[in-house]
């Protein structure tokens, strides 16, 4: 009987050890996302127009700059950190604003799914105190970012997110531009 009570306490432990492992897997893969040529941002000056890929985007890339064309909510909200509020960016298409929205509320709720077993896990074994404000934190922030009035549900959000995910597709693995095509402004 002891083996079995052993056996048992073992193969408990260990599954524990993979319900924390996967707790803090899927935190750190839901924040990751890869840019493409959808996420560049366009800067205009005096009718001619300069191409930067959103991770090479630092503020002294481009200093002199009439407006700003961008794709996407992350391109937005990167151009908006660094150049500032005040910078006059175009309108983040619709279709954009409903897929980033519904996407963020989606991993919302599956944080808020994994939020509520680590909490729960913890009755069971206290070291889920290390990892289990970390999906709390992260439902937090981002049910707080949510536009609710731009979340798609059930079926229409199914077939809005295959046509979107393919037009993004066609954007995939195009984020580098050659540096003979781009042309840099800097102020003197």
């Amino acid at each position: 009987m002891k083996k079995y009570l052993t056996i048992l306490l073992v193969l408990t432990s260990v599954s524990l050890a993979n319900a924390q492992l996967v707790i803090v897997v899927q935190a750190v893969a839901s924040t990751i996302k890869t840019p493409n040529q959808l996420d560049n941002v366009t800067f205009y000056h005096s009718g001619d127009s300069t191409v930067v890929p959103m991770t090479k985007l630092k503020k002294n890339t481009v200093s002199e700059f009439d407006s700003v064309k961008v794709n996407t909510l992350l391109s937005a909200k990167k151009v908006q950190k660094i150049y500032g509020e005040q910078t006059k960016l175009s309108e983040v298409p619709e279709d954009a604003l409903y897929y980033e929205h519904t996407k963020k509320y989606r991993n919302a709720r599956m944080s808020t799914m994994f939020a509520v077993s680590s909490w729960t896990l913890v009755l069971l074994n206290p070291y889920f105190l290390i990892v289990a404000p970390l999906p709390t934190t992260q439902a937090i922030l981002r049910d707080k970012t949510v536009d609710k009035s731009y979340v798609l549900s059930g079926k229409e959000w199914r077939t809005f997110k295959k046509d979107y995910k393919a037009y993004r597709k066609t954007y995939r693995g195009k984020n580098v531009i050659e540096e003979t095509d781009t042309e840099i402004y800097v102020s003197k």
